[in-house]
């Protein structure tokens, strides 16, 4: 037996409760510390989750949210399926080569995010130009052989074909009436005056009612122009007014005076021309794409038209327009934007041909659904390489909604503004597919913006925005040139972010209409401000603006 005893007197029963108890008092030790470690923790969990909540609880903008890299990526799909037209062996995007490519190419594109997607089909003309067009005569047996481009046009949808006659003049010679060809003799040419009291279409008809192997329209003083017109000869319902079957042919004013003056020297004189053109019959579509957001009683249409000219692939004209258009689109279902107002995306077929897109969408609405649509937003060519930033002047609108585009005007100026970027004020002439919606049937509200086509570049414009005086806003409109090397993408993330804006704002109006009447004075008083204090405006009414 262990004679040894525990100091202090213990013994082993003694030693055994101790050493228990110092156990315990280490474990609750170890708890508390793990305790403090865990609550800690815990503490710095919620303060990272509270500045997440909060953070993710203000919502992202559009104008923060659209990217440029997203735009040019579009751009790029554009140029690959023009480059990739199988129907022509040029690069191009019109109706009867790649458009359906690059309207499939948008509505997968949206399908994906969850839009509601709408291919909007409607049957039209498609007018196709040959070459060997000529106009002659022969005078006191001198030729004459008139030159095409300078002296006459074959108008756009003429007929097809050749004819000689007598160049008869007719007692009305505006043609505007069945009464003005009373007496008029059977194969002869019909040699009319440009007028403004009726159409082109018009004129022409009443020609071939009466018999006429062909027309003439020739320019007059009155018209601004003195060159030949390249209109079409249309009637104002395109997809359902029968075409012109004879040859329709537009002179110049000084071809009209030595025609007229050859006339009164004999007394009479043949001509000869040919038309080598043929108009076909397609089927193309409108992109619609809209979310369940929104009141659909106060609908914002953002629209841009896709197509391209037969002469090239349209990447600027109007790629640069679609593909923001695109990325508005995104970003709207991306940043899971609620707006108080509805939007509906549209990209429209046809407006190379005579806005014919944007026209079938209005000439199919019935009139509760055009009541629905408080406004239109535009976008066509906003990459011009000698670019101007335009704003159309929604102040010259019909006085019927002329208070709700100045807003809009005012409101696509903004973002210019508040970065002191000089702009345009364009004229307000419906020559883009802003055109049907402010049409005097419809008078829905427009706004829009664009950065030049073929007019050229003043002094006043060169200072404020650089470039070349004298040149072409795109020296490239129309043209095969029009490709992604083209496109200026500096202010075309400009004109983008004026866009993303106003539809920002526009979107998650409480009162829309009562914004657009301006009634919200104090905003408005402020936006004027802004133009005033910040930013160089050159009003240029006269400005050379896009013709479809």
């Amino acid at each position: 037996m262990d004679e040894r005893q525990p100091l202090f007197g213990g013994n082993d029963e003694a030693v055994k409760r101790h050493e228990k108890k110092e156990g315990q008092r280490n474990k609750l030790g170890l708890l508390l510390i793990v305790i403090v470690i865990l609550a800690i923790v815990a503490a710095v969990v919620a303060v990272i989750v509270t500045r997440n909540e909060s953070e993710s609880s203000t919502p992202t903008t559009l104008p923060s949210a659209v990217k440029m890299e997203n735009i040019r990526k579009h751009l790029q799909a554009f140029q690959e399926i023009a480059n990739n037209n199988n129907n022509s062996n040029l690069p191009s995007r019109s109706v009867l080569n790649s458009y359906n490519e690059s309207a499939e190419y948008v509505f997968k594109t949206l399908e994906e995010k969850g839009f509601e997607v709408t291919r909007q089909y409607f049957t039209i003309p498609v007018n196709n130009e040959g070459t060997g067009n000529y106009l002659r005569t022969t005078f006191q047996n001198v030729n004459f052989n008139f030159i095409e481009g300078a002296e006459f046009n074959v108008m756009r949808y003429s007929g097809n074909g050749l004819a000689s006659g007598l160049l008869v003049a007719p007692e009305d010679k505006t043609g505007c009436n069945s009464t003005s060809f009373v007496g008029f003799p059977a194969e002869a040419i019909a040699f009319l005056d440009y007028t403004e009291e009726c159409s082109y279409y018009q004129m022409a008809k009443h020609a071939s009612d009466a018999g006429a192997k062909a027309v003439l329209i020739a320019n007059t003083e009155s018209r601004s122009s003195s060159l030949p017109s390249r209109s079409r000869v249309t009637g104002d319902d395109i997809f359902s007014d029968p075409l012109i079957e004879i040859p329709v042919l537009s002179g110049s004013y000084e071809l009209n005076q030595r025609l007229s003056s050859m006339i009164a020297d004999t007394g009479s004189l043949t001509v000869n021309l040919m038309a080598n053109t043929s108009n076909v019959w397609a089927t193309t579509y409108n992109v619609l794409a809209s979310m369940d957001r929104g009141n659909k009683q106060t609908m914002i249409v953002v629209g841009s038209h896709l197509d391209s000219v037969p002469a090239g692939p349209g990447i600027n004209d109007n790629g640069s327009g679609s593909s923001v258009n695109l990325e508005l689109a995104l970003q709207f279902a991306a940043t899971g934007a609620q707006p108080k107002n509805n939007v509906l995306f549209a990209w429209w077929g046809a407006e190379e041909l005579g806005l014919l897109g944007s026209k079938y969408f209005v000439s199919s609405l019935t009139e509760a659904q055009r009541n629905n649509i408080s406004l239109n937003l535009n976008m066509d060519m906003l990459g011009s390489p000698n670019y101007y930033r335009g704003v159309y002047n929604g102040s010259k609108a019909n006085p019927a909604i002329r208070k709700q585009s100045e807003t809009l005007r005012f409101l696509l100026q903004e973002d210019f503004c508040s970065k002191g970027l000089p702009m345009v004020i364009l004229d307000f002439t419906g020559r883009s597919d802003y055109g049907p919606f402010i049409d005097d049937n419809v008078l829905i509200p427009a706004g829009a913006v664009a950065t030049g086509a073929d007019g050229s570049k003043s002094m006043a414009e060169r200072t404020a925005f650089g470039g070349f005086a004298n040149a072409p806003y795109d020296t490239c409109y129309h043209q095969l040139c029009d490709n992604i090397d083209n496109v200026n993408f500096d202010v075309l993330g400009e004109m983008a972010s004026s866009v993303a804006n106003a539809l920002q704002v526009l979107m998650s109006e409480d009162n829309l209409q009562g914004f657009l009447m301006q009634e919200t004075a104090s905003y408005l008083d402020a936006l004027k401000c802004v133009l005033d204090e910040k930013s160089t405006i050159i009003e240029l009414d006269s400005v050379s603006m896009k013709m479809a």
